[in-house]
């Protein structure tokens, strides 16, 4: 059985609405519709403020039940941010989360850009939800309110819209979320990174990936030494929120945990929303997020070449569980050797000892253990849980493969 589902509108003989000056309809948006759209925003504003971020609410909207929820809230956030200036105000994380959303939905990027800002702002905004591609029912900006509603209080980590000021500048968000990583250097790193995503062939992925770990690694010591030598005492602390996407969400948060955990980042995980919260400096949060993307990338593609036998439905999934926990566990491992070969060579490089290098480090793992108290004083640790051991094999196998220096020996296509 199916049922009707209509717009609320009025009749076609209504005035018409102003488009950058173009008219759009000739229906005039309802009451109910500017009333509805208004309390969108309005709970949009609100849970801003209460800690959550675009990026947060895009994630969630993903998560819902109508797919068309996710381009519901990613136009009404990206109207909101032009509303509200947020390119020329916001912290430079937040502008990033918006460029990202513009880039993932296209459709709801061109609707808000065409939005007219001005004294029927919310009448605007309705007739863009309403009567353009893709249309959306007031039923569903009603409920997508409410749910921005029921968003509890959360940690703020980035200063909402409301607490912006009228132009951002160099120093504005200093120490708030912005980062401090020098922006030729994560250009490189994104590079290299991108190349080894893109190649079809493993062992220029292998090159490509261990050379971006050497240069992110080095970068994160030698700024540590900067710091010391200029006798900077406070440590520069962040955090910042990674969204874990379906299937596999545990495994994937187990691979998350062990590259935190090998470049002095710390994870916590919220299981009812699929999303992490990573601890750090602004530079090992840099490394942990690009690295996180690549090496994932790299266990799926390792993932589906090993699941090539002739399994089905749970086996598959059970097989591809312990894939990827293996793969996670032994990354880890491989990774902390490679970042004790790391600190041995800047230490040289710097011309002291491996044993007056440690402290330095020691009190940037200790600021970022204090930070992580105080955002969450109330943790505690998941167990780990049995996996199928032909996958967990088959992963350990493909991290051993998944070389971290450059020049390093060809994957082993044999095995």
């Amino acid at each position: 059985m199916t049922t009707n589902r209509t717009y609320i509108r009025t009749s076609a003989s209504a005035q018409t609405l102003p488009w950058n000056g173009a008219r759009v309809s000739t229906q005039e948006v309802s009451p109910q519709s500017v009333s509805a759209v208004r309390d969108l925003v309005s709970e949009l504003s609100a849970a801003y403020d209460r800690g959550w971020q675009p990026a947060d609410l895009i994630h969630l909207a993903r998560r819902s039940k109508e797919a068309s929820d996710a381009d519901l809230a990613a136009t009404t956030i990206l109207f909101d941010a032009k509303a509200s200036r947020a390119s020329d105000r916001a912290p430079l994380e937040w502008v990033g989360q918006l460029q990202t959303i513009g880039e993932q939905y296209a459709k709801s990027r061109r609707i808000a850009s065409r939005i007219t800002v001005d004294d029927d702002v919310f009448r605007s905004l309705a007739a863009g939800l309403l009567f353009h591609d893709p249309y959306f029912l007031v039923s569903q900006i009603v409920d997508v309110a409410r749910s921005w509603m029921r968003l509890p209080q959360w940690t703020v980590l980035l200063a909402p819209p409301s607490t912006w000021p009228s132009q951002r500048t160099d120093t504005t968000y200093a120490g708030v979320g912005d980062t401090e990583v020098d922006a030729k250097v994560l250009k490189r790193i994104r590079g290299l990174l991108a190349k080894a995503e893109a190649t079809n062939f493993a062992e220029e992925a292998e090159i490509f990936t261990a050379k971006a770990q050497e240069l992110m690694t080095r970068y994160a010591i030698d700024s540590a030494l900067l710091h010391s030598r200029a006798g900077v005492t406070d440590t520069s602390v962040n955090a910042r929120r990674i969204h874990i996407e379906n299937p596999y969400v545990k495994e994937k948060v187990h691979l998350l945990t062990e590259i935190g955990e090998s470049n002095r980042v710390r994870t916590v995980w919220f299981s009812d929303i699929a999303l992490a919260t990573v601890v750090g400096t602004p530079v090992d949060l840099q490394q942990v997020d690009m690295l996180f993307t690549s090496l994932l990338v790299q266990a799926t593609r390792a993932m589906q070449f090993a699941d090539s036998s002739n399994r089905g439905g749970s086996r598959t999934t059970s097989f591809r569980k312990g894939f990827l926990a293996g793969f996670a566990s032994r990354i880890g491992h491989r990774l902390r050797d490679a970042g004790t070969k790391a600190t041995a060579e800047a230490a040289d490089a710097a011309s002291m000892d491996v044993a007056d290098l440690l402290p330095i480090l020691a009190t940037t793992s200790e600021a970022v253990d204090a930070e992580f108290d105080r955002l969450f004083p109330t943790t505690r640790k998941t167990r780990g849980r049995s996996v199928d051991a032909e996958g967990w094999h088959a992963g350990q196998a493909a991290a051993d493969d998944a070389n971290l220096r450059p020049g390093a020996p060809a994957v082993n296509r044999s095995r």
